[in-house]
Formats: C-alpha cells, structure tokens, sequence
C-alpha cells in the first residue's frame, strides 16, 4: 500500500464541534480547509438558537455546517418545523445530520430519525444532503434487526426523493468492526455512501470515558487491554492503524461504499484538526506495525 492511497481518504474529512467548544476558536477557517464539513454535535442544554448562530458563523468562516437533528431531543414535529426554519432561513443550512438520539426516555413526540426524515420538512427547507447513523458495534438501546430496517428504509427514502443520503458510523477503536458490519448489512446499506467514525487524537483516559459513555462495544475491550497500565492511561492515542487498515480495505475492496473519515474531537478540535491535515498532505511515513508516523 502506498501513502497516496492514506492520504484520498482522509482528504475529505469531516469533523465536529459544540457550541460551547466553539466559543474557545478564534477562526475555525485557520485550523480546517475551506468547506470542511463541519458538524454541530447537540449536547444536552444546546438550544436551536445558538445551533442556528454558530451555523451562521461557520457559514460566514466558509465552512460547511452540517448541524445535528436529534429525534429524541425534539418536542413535536411543529418544534422541528421551527428548527429547520431558523438553521435554513439564518445560516443556509442545507445538510444536517438526522439521528434518534440516546436518551432513554423521548423529550417530546418524537422517538426515531426516520420521523423526521419521512415527515417531509426537510425537502420543505430545501435540505437535500442528509447524514443517518451506522453502527457497526451495535446501540445499547436498540436491537440490531429495528436498525436493518431503518436503514433500508432510508434507503427508499434516497431513491424515492433523490435526496443525498449517506451514512455516518458511530466510532470505533478499530477497523475490523467496521469493515465486518459492511459485509455483513451490506443489503441494509444497500447504496448509501459510508463516512467512518473514528475518534481523534486524545489520551487513553480521555477516550476510554467517552467510550463507556457511548456503548461502543467489542473494540474498546481491545483497546483497553492495550492501554491497561495508569502510564499507558496518559499516552495520547492517534487513529492511525484503523486508517491505514480502512485505505488497505479500500484498495482491496472496490465495490466498498466507504468514502470519508469523521473525527469525534474527544481531545481537542485544534489537536485532530492539525493532524489530520499533516496526514492529508502527506506528511508522514507508514510504519512497520500497520501505523502512521506523522512529523
């Protein structure tokens, strides 16, 4: 495998931030290349407000908003209306991210992503590219055949509307689990481009909290093990085996539907950002161990 083969799938890549995470960036056009995507993750107490707000600023920085829109976390589809009135109408927000949520118990009406996908508000706003979530360890709420079946049905959804639908992983610590669930649902996935989850530079300790707190399964207990001494708690990880792994796939693998990366910032926007541009740009060398060197 050659870095050539790294770098085209890092290229495009995607990654996110919060409201209140972004309060601490200057200029988030110094970090990310122009017409990054860049997702507004809905945290607990974020308001539509100032989701609308930083999309407005992020458009105005020239990047991509892609806010996310989350079921669960919606009173009713009235609510959702207002939503996707202020995102479009203030920001020009044309992609968002539809997921159901965790919360154990709804906020509101409104249980699953696929009710706002099929209620018809977002071709209503004109929001024609739309991101729904994969996961390829599974969801510690819902059982795996309920997630085949939405996922077929946002299938219908995209051929039914032309709609631009692709599908984001939760993220892994490693690649196997991710290249197994491709296999595996591929009739589930059928068209539906796949941008890969995977978790940005951070240290061990960091990334095994947000790790327990997102239910990721059979790849943390992996990376636990590697990372069991309170030494090794503090190393800062970096996803590099996983991508050299997900290009080797790739070159493999054409008919895969993989075709983008998206870091979870868990250590820091700035940190993962600066990496994954040197990776992009080609400054770095593969290793022996299946990893990346990046200077």
């Amino acid at each position: 495998m050659n870095k050539l083969s790294v770098q085209n799938l890092v290229r495009n890549y995607s990654i996110e931030t919060t409201v209140p995470q972004a309060e601490r960036v200057e200029r988030f056009s110094d970090i990310v290349p122009a017409a990054t995507r860049l997702y507004i993750a809905h945290i607990p107490g974020t308001n539509p407000q100032d989701t609308a707000k930083l999309a407005a600023r992020l458009r105005n920085e020239g990047m991509e908003p892609v806010p996310h829109v989350v079921g669960r976390r919606i009173a009713s589809l009235a609510a959702l209306d207002e939503i996707l009135a202020r995102l479009s109408g203030e920001a020009g927000v044309t992609q968002v991210l539809v997921v159901a949520g965790d919360n154990a118990t709804p906020e509101g009406a409104l249980t699953s992503g696929l009710e706002i996908i099929e209620s018809g508000l977002l071709e209503k706003y004109n929001i024609r590219t739309i991101g729904v979530a994969g996961h390829p360890e599974g969801h510690k709420e819902v059982a795996d055949p309920i997630l085949r079946d939405a996922l077929k049905r946002k299938n219908a959804y995209a051929e039914r509307t032309g709609a631009n639908v692709y599908v984001v992983t939760q993220f892994a610590f490693s690649a196997d689990p991710v290249i197994a669930w491709e296999r595996s649902h591929s009739a589930d996935i059928g068209k539906l481009p796949v941008t890969v989850g995977l978790p940005g530079l951070a240290t061990a300790k960091t990334l095994l909290k947000y790790a327990m707190d997102c239910g990721v399964g059979a790849s943390l207990t992996a990376f636990s093990k590697r990372y069991a001494s309170l030494t090794k708690l503090l190393t800062v990880s970096a996803p590099d085996d996983s991508i050299v792994a997900l290009a080797r796939y790739k070159e493999t693998t054409p008919e895969s539907h993989f075709n983008a990366l998206h870091f979870f910032p868990f250590g820091g926007f700035k940190k993962t950002a600066d990496w994954a541009n040197k990776v992009v740009a080609g400054n770095f060398e593969l290793t022996d161990d299946g990893g990346l060197k990046v200077e």
